[in-house]
């Protein structure tokens, strides 16, 4: 494939004088290699163990106006783990941590993937959106996931509907992340062949966070992103946790004080319990626990009883191919709603995007600092793990920008998802943490919890080196 020639290529003798580099000049080939990353220097590599290494590049300061060429004051870094299953056995995992209702900061989730010390994950990076849910009445304060997550081939969220498009995603198997769009299909059928759409997975019915999962769901808050649909079937795994969810988890919307309906099921597909009402439910071992609100309610309330079967089928779909993603062990899967490279190109629909805006050094030009968090493959076939953020503060990108960043030919990157970033960005190697705490708690700065990581550790995916 040829590689379009980029803007930067133009624009890299110009920014080496802009920022009267003190380096030797390397040539314009060297400066076309570096694109935007011109303006950083690159740290020597870590090795974390033999086929795991993190580079820093670091964001050169102009000694003369003491800033940065994008208008800062205090250089960001940008941190990269590659991954090399060709110089170790090793994995690319997806974990939650205690349950999958419950966020966790990424080193509490890394230190419960196993007991014993010698097989501790050697990296890892937070992983796909998520969003509170409010403690609202009889409810705890619980995580649900934005759009699709799969760990151990256990689907913990259907995808966002965007017009029927599906949503972006990571589907990690045998330590490679492969960059996608996915779409779910779930559905509830009973002994008799009835069926009926399942709407979610574990969180609240009536409050689809983040994103419409279909065309019925209605927005009704921008900050933070929630919509709602007043009939709706939840169904919730064995390892959601904590007990299912009561009636006024959110009192801000009406759909989730419906008392509803609510069917346990056990591990072999049986009814064990049908009943009016719903919540306060701990899911049984291997089993289900479903819960309707509205029309969603009613055909429970019609179909099942107590003793009856019922089968929940999960179809994951890659909507790039066309074809089904087998749901077994093997399969993890981490969501996002931007794809920031596919196939060394830069998304046309890729918006730049940004939450967190201030002025720059200049006190007039509003500067992003939304850290960000990527995860990604390159053109040696390693998967990356990336993070972008201030020293000791907060800070990172447009969203754009950050992909024109990736994009630079010196780090060969290919195809990458951006995650979850801001406060929640994350990365940690052994038991070191080498992004800032962001969040405030009780006066101190602490590290965000989150819903999910990405790790590799001690595994079965070696590769043999080529002699």
């Amino acid at each position: 494939m040829t590689r379009k020639l980029r803007p930067w290529v133009a624009m890299a003798a110009a920014l080496g004088a802009a920022l009267a580099l003190t380096t030797p000049a390397s040539g314009a080939d060297d400066e076309a290699e570096l694109g935007p990353l011109v303006a950083w220097t690159k740290g020597t590599a870590v090795t974390v163990t033999p086929g795991v290494t993190r580079t820093t590049w670091t964001e050169k300061i102009d000694p003369e106006t003491g800033r940065t060429l994008s208008n800062r004051t205090k250089a960001r870094v940008l941190q990269i783990v590659e991954i090399d299953p060709t110089a170790g056995s090793l994995t690319l995992e997806s974990a939650v941590g205690t349950n999958d209702a419950t966020a966790e900061t990424l080193t509490e989730q890394l230190a419960k993937v196993t007991h014993v010390t010698a097989r501790h994950p050697w990296a890892g990076v937070n992983g796909g959106l998520f969003q509170r849910e409010p403690a609202g009445a009889g409810a705890e304060k619980t995580t649900a996931h934005t759009s699709v997550s799969v760990t151990d081939g256990v689907l913990h969220s259907s995808s966002c509907w965007d017009g029927d498009k599906g949503s972006s995603g990571a589907v990690i198997q045998y330590g490679i992340p492969y960059v996608t769009k996915l779409r779910t299909h779930l559905k509830l059928t009973t002994s008799s062949g009835e069926f009926e759409r399942i709407d979610d997975i574990n969180r609240t019915p009536g409050r689809p966070p983040h994103c419409a999962r279909d065309e019925e769901d209605q927005r009704v808050s921008t900050s933070p992103p929630v919509f709602t649909d007043t009939d709706e079937i939840v169904v919730f795994t064995d390892d959601y946790g904590l007990p299912t969810p009561k009636p006024g988890t959110d009192p801000l919307v009406a759909a989730t004080a419906d008392p509803g309906y609510e069917v346990v099921v056990d591990a072999h597909g049986v009814v064990t319990e049908a009943r009016e009402g719903r919540g306060g439910t701990v899911v049984p071992a291997g089993g289900r626990v479903i819960q309707g609100i509205g029309t969603g309610a009613q055909w429970l309330r019609a179909r099942l009883v107590r003793d009856d079967t019922v089968t929940i089928g999960q179809r994951l779909e890659d909507v790039t191919t066309g074809r089904d993603i087998p749901l077994d062990a093997s399969v993890d899967v981490v969501s996002s709603f931007h794809t920031l490279l596919l196939n060394s190109d830069i998304p046309k629909e890729l918006p730049n995007s940004c939450s967190g805006k201030e002025p720059g050094a200049d006190g007039v030009t509003l500067i992003c600092t939304d850290s960000r968090t990527a995860l990604g493959t390159n053109v040696r076939g390693r998967p990356v793990l990336i993070t972008l953020t201030g020293q000791d503060n907060e800070d990172g990108e447009y969203l754009q920008t950050f992909a024109a960043l990736l994009d630079a030919p010196v780090l060969g990157i290919l195809d990458a998802l951006n995650l979850d970033g801001g406060g929640s960005t994350t990365l940690q190697t052994g038991t070191t943490v080498h992004t800032p705490p962001t969040d405030l708690v009780e006066g101190k700065l602490v590290h965000r919890d989150v819903a999910d990581t990405v790790y590799t550790g001690v595994g079965g995916y070696g590769m043999y080196a080529k002699p």
